[in-house]
């Protein structure tokens, strides 16, 4: 006769998921903040008036 398994605590390989943000708090996900630090990296555009005084 096979022996019951003990009950397993999902906090014990969860932590990932443990410490992700509170979908309703309001608080930016990881991938939100990677988001806005690569758009930081983007070199702004030149203004339209620069565009057009040159061509």
């Amino acid at each position: 006769m096979p022996q019951a398994r003990p009950p397993q605590d999902p906090a014990a390989k969860g932590g990932a998921i443990l410490h992700e943000d509170d979908i309703g708090s309001g608080e930016k996900t990881p991938a939100e903040k990677e988001t806005e630090e690569m758009i930081k990296e983007i070199p702004p555009l030149k203004d339209s008036k620069d565009q057009q005084q040159q061509g």
